[in-house]
């Protein structure tokens, strides 16, 4: 059997690093939810975090070297067919592209080309963009976080804590609060899970670039 047969032979994988397990896998959910062709065959990764944003200058190709590694050694056994690489930006958009860019050009220096996938201010800015799907994790605690309809999420500062505040109903008072169910970052992959569930990941009710710019990598996902 010839090589390039063999290839096809193996299972296709997509395969998402990042930079927190919570983070990769809500990316994994939301790829699913926006490609279903690819539902069993997109996987996250603990390790090597991808530290590649705020990376000096001479740490770069080292951290790109551990990534494009690990994808060779899955290659050993699947169809490696598009690498996801996650880091929030901590910043307003559009500085993700600067990011993006960083992060694409580090990959593709150490062999391993990549799409990356930079929220901004950070993935907890999407969630904005589905309340519903928020609301539907915690249906009997937390309040419909639609305060940024029809707005731009990316230009939230500071999403988390303005998630964590939008969540809690504006009737619950001072002395129930102690005990209220805040907002963690280990709730993300629920959330990511009801948006692909409700079949809203094509619909989302504000705009993000730093998020068109993932769909787009998605797209571009090619699985023969």
């Amino acid at each position: 059997m010839s090589r390039k047969k063999q290839a096809r032979a193996r299972p296709p994988l997509v395969l998402v690093f990042g930079e927190d397990e919570n983070d990769t896998r809500s990316i994994r959910e939301l790829i699913e939810a926006l490609r279903p062709d690819l539902a069993g065959k997109v996987q996250h990764r603990r390790q090597p975090l991808v530290l590649i944003k705020d990376a000096r200058p001479e740490d770069v190709p080292e951290r790109a070297r551990k990534i494009a590694e690990a994808v060779d050694i899955e290659r050993a056994t699947s169809e490696v067919v598009c690498v996801f690489a996650h880091e929030d930006q901590d910043g307003l958009e559009p500085a993700h592209e600067a990011t993006c860019q960083k992060i694409e050009a580090a990959l593709l220096k150490a062999g391993c080309p990549a799409h990356a996938v930079v929220p901004a201010w950070e993935l907890e800015a999407w969630w904005f963009m589905w309340p519903e799907a928020v609301q539907a994790v915690r249906p009997r605690s937390w309040r419909l976080p639609d305060d940024h309809l029809g707005k731009q999420v990316g230009r939230i500062r500071d999403a988390k804590e303005e998630l964590r505040r939008r969540l809690v109903p504006k009737e619950l008072k001072p002395e129930k609060r102690k005990g209220f169910p805040h907002y963690q970052e280990s709730d993300s992959p629920a959330i990511a899970r009801q948006v692909r569930e409700k079949k809203l990941a094509r619909t989302p009710k504000a705009s993000s670039g730093s998020y068109t710019r993932f769909m787009a990598s998605v797209d571009r996902c090619a699985v023969e």
